[in-house]
């Protein structure tokens, strides 16, 4: 969600509305975002001392963790925790 914001005010900034993009699209800038700025939050982390197992460090749009974010998502829906 934090990459998300950044990315929409980046977009913003070029005058381009998210709802301007197709959902591919919109995934794609994303990716571009993460492959340039992602290690930077990673090292800030690292820097506040977190102590985590860096090798298993994944991405929410990484396939591997794709289907379980969709899965959390739908289940708050369902709960009405969370709406759109």
């Amino acid at each position: 969600i934090a990459f998300q914001l950044v990315v929409e005010k980046m977009l913003a900034a070029e005058g381009i509305k998210r709802a301007d993009l197709t959902r591919e699209e919109f995934t794609k800038r994303v990716w571009e975002w993460k492959e340039k700025y992602g290690s930077t939050i990673t090292n800030q982390i690292k820097r506040l001392g977190a102590s985590c197992d860096w090798t298993r460090e994944c991405f929410t749009l990484d396939d591997q963790l794709s289907h379980a974010v969709v899965e959390a998502f739908i289940r708050l829906h369902e709960k009405g925790l969370i709406y759109q």
